[in-house]
């Protein structure tokens, strides 16, 4: 799995448990609507760690508490593209 793959499926988690749309991410984040089109669709090869920032803001959690999970493992990331 790529780190904009994890990035985006971590940010799906994140709406669904707060019952939040992307557009109103979009709004409260300041991530561009392009942004995030890219990061879900996969065309990102990486994340800023300003998106990741801005969205962790957004839910009210700490950059480590958004990196938290499973998905960020580094062993099963894969950083060639």
């Amino acid at each position: 799995m790529t780190l904009n793959r994890a990035f985006a499926l971590r940010l799906t988690e994140l709406l669904v448990q707060n019952n939040m749309s992307k557009y109103r991410l979009e709004k409260e984040s300041g991530l561009t609507h392009s942004s995030l089109r890219h990061i879900f669709n996969g065309n990102n090869r990486d994340v800023m760690l300003s998106s990741v920032a801005k969205v962790s803001r957004v839910f009210g959690i700490t950059l480590a508490e958004f990196l938290d999970n499973k998905l960020f493992d580094l062993m099963e990331i894969d950083f060639e593209y």
